[in-house]
């Protein structure tokens, strides 16, 4: 998403301190979510895939190891260039790429990701874009496999429950993010409101504030969407890879082919 064109925001970490990114987005569940997209892109036959939203490469470097062609693309140059980095030190061939998940042409692929939650940060009509988009990176029947929080599912109760207060050392630098959210059910919004404090040895804290939102799906709108932009839902799924449940998953992992 271009500067002009972030209508929802986006995390700190993505843009202007994504020396921080891995710290707060990779964690205990990371190798379990990557085998459960391994296991279902497997199943499809997959054999070269585009991840258009990589980050810092979580998908593409467990992808790249158990022997799929693989490209990794994303809107901020310096998560490219970490992901790049990895790379080389884990001697992958991997190609990375700087693109807009909205317009990024990067050839064509057996299957395309766009994992966590990353189709939160279009609006829906750029997600329609990005949909369009997508059909243009892929072979004929083609996969499409993503995941996004569950509106349906996230009540009240546990938006309490997604009070977040985690810190982290890089490279001698505390970093803490404070964060809670609310819902705007009228709009589909998660709404996510961060406060940052940066501890260097030596210097006064450093603090940051940021809001960003999420546009979140039920289950039925993300079907609606897919046979209107030329999908077909194949299936969809808890993160934990158990069948999804409409008002219980908290997310809802999709698995779509091109029609």
């Amino acid at each position: 998403m271009s500067n002009k064109t972030t209508k929802l925001g986006l995390p700190i970490e993505y843009q202007q301190l994504p020396q921080f990114f891995d710290a707060h987005n990779i964690n205990d569940g990371t190798e379990r979510k990557n085998a459960l997209i391994e296991k279902l892109l497997k199943e499809q036959g997959t054999k070269t895939i585009l991840d258009m939203t990589c980050g810092t490469g979580s998908q593409v470097l467990y992808l790249a190891q158990h022997g799929y062609k693989i490209t990794g693309s994303d809107l901020s140059p310096a998560l490219i260039d970490s992901a790049r980095n990895k790379a080389k030190k884990m001697n992958l061939n991997v190609s990375f790429i700087v693109g807009d998940m909205r317009s990024v042409n990067a050839g064509k692929f057996d299957a395309v990701i766009t994992i966590f939650s990353a189709i939160g940060h279009l609006d829906k009509s750029d997600f329609e874009i990005t949909l369009q988009n997508i059909r243009h990176n892929l072979n004929d029947c083609g996969i499409y496999i993503f995941d996004i929080f569950n509106l349906q599912a996230i009540t009240d109760e546990i938006i309490k429950d997604f009070v977040m207060d985690i810190s982290s050392v890089v490279d001698g630098v505390t970093f803490r993010n404070q964060q809670h959210s609310e819902i705007d059910r009228e709009n589909g919004l998660l709404v996510s409101h961060d406060k940052y404090t940066i501890t260097r040895e030596g210097s006064q804290q450093e603090y940051h504030t940021n809001t960003f939102s999420l546009q979140i799906y039920t289950a039925q709108e993300l079907h609606d969407l897919l046979e209107k932009n030329g999908f077909e839902v194949l299936n969809q799924f808890d993160m934990d890879g158990n069948q999804f449940i409409p008002d219980r998953s908290l997310n809802i992992l999709t698995v779509a082919r091109m029609k």
